[in-house]
């Protein structure tokens, strides 16, 4: 039987179980009802910042519509200003585009704490309850726009450098010793607008500034910069116009005394010192170029030409039309002329008429013969002005109208005559063409009258006409007909002799000339004839004998030469 006394503690016992077994049932219970409540919360949990915004205990839409009020809605009222010492700019945040993701916001606060096992969150609700977390939130804006508007204020504020250099006057040359610049940070302004973006906030801020110093001066960039040499007033020639370029001041100075100078004030800032500078006269000064324009005549030089018949009648057309392209040509020095360029294509459009040239050795009518008239003359002027001849050819055969060796043979895409103007000053070419003589002048200026130029030409070899006779059945015996001259083939050297005052300085031989010979054709008859009634004196009789004029020659090995 059991102890009263042991029964008696075996109750105590259980009761006690009992009341324990119910605390931790309570507590669970508790626990899991405080779990439930935590874990269930549809809130953002405590802690939680946007920004420096509070949106602990706030629903998503609740949050929603807060950073929408504080940051999409405020952009428009937002004034932001930023200085630097009297100067204010201020940036209209809404220019800019700004965007910011609420959305992305609204999810992040609302999903702390809501992610892992129980214990996890149930940590990172206690962490963020205890220290608190901030979430920045996301934005965009267009940069560009953005940096435009931060360079606008750049400019604005910017005081630029002054790195030393020379001032020129037109009484001397002072040095000047240049001054520090200022221009704003402009990554730290753009640091600033961020911020301000980034926060949906305003206010005055002032930009940092960086100050750049000014260069030490370079005493040989100075003294290249400060010596010159004098320099003559020139003209150039556009559009057949004449352009003067003024003269320029010659400038020297004692290279130890600048030395001397620069030591004295390279550190020092904003200061400005007159240079000893020597001023050298050119020996032509802009004044002076209309004395020396056109004063003098190079050159002239005539051939004559017949109008006797049609065919001579519209060679005088040709010769006065090409000579009105070239008359009042101006050449600036070192200009070339080409003759095909100047006078253009040679055709029935442009005003030229037919007369006589050759082809493949026959005589026929041609657009644009007589030409080689007008470039040979302007040649021979181009020779006696002593300009410098850059493309000539002669003719195939000899010409009658200037000295063998002296011609200039010109066909439009195929052979030209082209010449320099080699003096200092422009040139002017004066055609006329009057009373049959066509007449060439090169006007400029002559820096050495007592030069002279003569042209000699000289006889290398000649060689006889050939001679072809063609038998006409037709025509009586002893009979004849010439109906085609020849002419002698030559070789000629032509030479140009300078003399100085009368005497011979150079002689320069400038090209030579082969010149073919012309086949002279004579008919003859060989038709029997009874002349029992008559005398047997042989008779050579010249009829209907054709003149060639003498620059219907061919003047090269071109198929068809349409110039002459």
């Amino acid at each position: 039987m059991m102890n009263p006394v042991t029964q008696k503690n075996r109750n105590k016992k259980k009761v006690f179980m009992l009341v324990i077994l119910s605390v931790i049932a309570t507590t669970f219970a508790l626990f899991l009802i405080f779990s439930i409540s935590v874990l269930s919360h549809k809130k953002v949990y405590a802690g939680v910042y946007i920004n420096s915004i509070d949106v602990s205990k706030m629903t998503q839409s609740e949050v929603s519509e807060l950073l929408k009020s504080s940051f999409t809605d405020r952009i428009n009222e937002i004034e932001l200003i930023v200085k630097h010492d009297d100067l204010y700019h201020k940036f209209d945040l809404s220019q800019f585009n700004i965007s910011y993701d609420i959305e992305n916001a609204t999810n992040s606060v609302i999903t702390i704490g809501r992610s892992g096992n129980i214990f996890k969150r149930f940590y990172e609700i206690f962490q963020v309850g205890k220290n608190g977390t901030i979430l920045d939130i996301d934005f965009s804006y267009d940069e560009s726009i953005l940096r435009n508007s931060i360079e606008d204020f750049y400019n604005a504020s910017l005081i630029e450098v002054q790195n030393p250099h020379l001032i020129t006057s037109e009484s001397g040359m002072s040095i000047y010793t240049g001054r520090p610049g200022n221009a704003i940070d402009k990554e730290k302004t753009l640091e600033i607008i961020r911020n301000s973006i980034k926060t949906a906030t305003g206010g005055t801020f002032e930009v940092p500034v960086n100050v750049i110093e000014p260069s030490k001066i370079n005493i040989e960039e100075i003294y290249s910069q400060v010596t010159q040499d004098a320099k003559n007033a020139y003209v150039l020639v556009e559009d057949n116009e004449v352009i003067i370029i003024p003269h320029v001041l010659g400038r020297q100075i004692d290279k130890s005394q600048l030395e001397n100078i620069i030591k004295e004030f390279n550190d020092l800032v904003d200061i400005e010192k007159e240079l000893p500078i020597e001023f050298i006269e050119p020996k032509i000064k802009t004044q002076d170029i209309n004395e020396y324009l056109f004063r003098d005549q190079l050159s002239s030089y005539s051939t004559s030409f017949s109008t006797g018949n049609q065919n001579d009648a519209n060679r005088g057309v040709n010769i006065r039309l090409a000579s009105s392209k070239i008359n009042g040509l101006i050449l600036g020095p070192g200009d070339v002329f080409s003759f095909n360029d100047v006078v253009g294509p040679r055709t029935s459009q442009n005003g030229y008429q037919s007369a006589n040239i050759y082809v493949n050795g026959q005589i026929i009518p041609g657009v644009g013969g007589g030409i080689c008239q007008v470039s040979s003359t302007l040649y021979n002027a181009v020779l006696f002005g002593n300009l410098e001849t850059v493309y000539r050819m002669n003719h195939m055969f000899t010409v009658g109208y200037v000295p063998y060796g002296q011609d200039a043979a010109v066909s439009f895409n195929e052979l030209d005559f082209k010449f320099k103007n080699n003096t200092n000053w422009p040139i002017k070419i004066e055609a006329t063409v009057t009373n049959n003589t066509v007449t060439y002048k090169i006007i400029g200026t002559n820096e050495t009258p007592e030069k002279t130029i003569e042209i000699q030409n000289v006889q290398i070899s000649s060689t006889p006409a050939p001679v072809k006779h063609i038998d006409d059945p037709n025509m009586e015996e002893g009979k004849s007909v010439v109906v085609q001259s020849g002419k002698p083939g030559y070789v000629i050297d032509t030479y140009k002799i300078i003399k100085i005052n009368g005497v011979e300085t150079e002689r320069i031989r400038l090209h030579r000339s082969t010149y073919r010979p012309y086949e002279h054709q004579v008919r003859r008859g060989t038709k029997k004839v009874d002349r029992s009634d008559s005398t047997n004196t042989v008779i050579e009789e010249e009829l209907n004998i054709l003149e060639i004029p003498e620059d219907t020659i061919p003047s090269s090995q071109y198929e068809i030469d349409d110039n002459f």
